[in-house]
């Protein structure tokens, strides 16, 4: 009867399971550590995309950027070098719109506001590349004016980089749901007066994680 029973019992792994387990053993450590910074470095990519999603958003909205005609918002950028303003609305579907603004009086202060019909147009601009774990990483606004814009009391930009609060998502929110496990370390600067701050990582071997495949944006972005 012992015997029987033996021959009955199952493996509690199945036999892919078994495959991949014995093809981990027999593969060079050297390989292992290559396909983990390679994980890793999906995912920082992956947190650099979701930034310039987040802030390319509407403050007034649950998002961040201060918006009048969405020009500003729709100019983030990512590079490995600090971000130049160079860009201003002229020949570009902004034009139109800051054309048809009107200045209002509140009390004794004036107030650029949209004329009556007319909505703000925000999007992505300026397509992420792919950067190394050796890079460091800028984010900022190409906007000409955006040191003007940053100051701005609609803006939630501060928010952002120091920790959100009153239903805010941060980037620290964003860094611990994508760079999983605690796998790396993330430095944020920020320069307000610059429009730009910036993110390097340094990794950290650390196996047996899981890594993010993909985004999908969430409040603000």
């Amino acid at each position: 009867m012992a015997r029987r029973r033996a021959r009955r019992r199952k493996s509690k792994q199945s036999y892919g399971e078994l495959q991949a387990a014995l093809s981990a053993k027999e593969r060079p450590i050297e390989d292992l550590e290559s396909d983990l910074y390679a994980e890793i470095e999906a995912d920082f990519n992956l947190l650099i995309k979701a930034t310039v999603a987040d802030l390319t958003s509407d403050a007034a909205k649950g998002g961040y950027s201060p918006v009048l005609t969405g020009f500003f918002a729709s100019n983030w950028k990512a590079g490995t070098s600090a971000i130049s303003k160079t860009e201003n609305v002229r020949g570009t579907e902004w034009e139109r719109i800051k054309n048809r603004t009107k200045t209002i009086k509140i009390g004794s202060k004036t107030k650029t506001v949209l004329a009556s019909g007319q909505s703000p147009l925000i999007k992505q601009r300026h397509s992420v590349p792919e950067f190394s774990l050796k890079n460091r990483v800028f984010i900022g606004n190409a906007a000409k004016y955006s040191s003007y814009a940053l100051m701005s009391p609609k803006s939630r930009l501060v928010a952002y980089l120091s920790g959100g609060g009153g239903g805010t998502t941060s980037i620290n929110q964003r860094i611990d749901e994508i760079m999983t496990d605690r796998k790396a370390s993330i430095k944020i600067g920020a320069g307000v007066e610059g429009g730009a701050f910036f993110g390097r990582l340094r990794t950290k071997s650390e196996p047996g994680f899981t890594p993010r495949t993909g985004y999908t944006s969430t409040q603000g972005s």
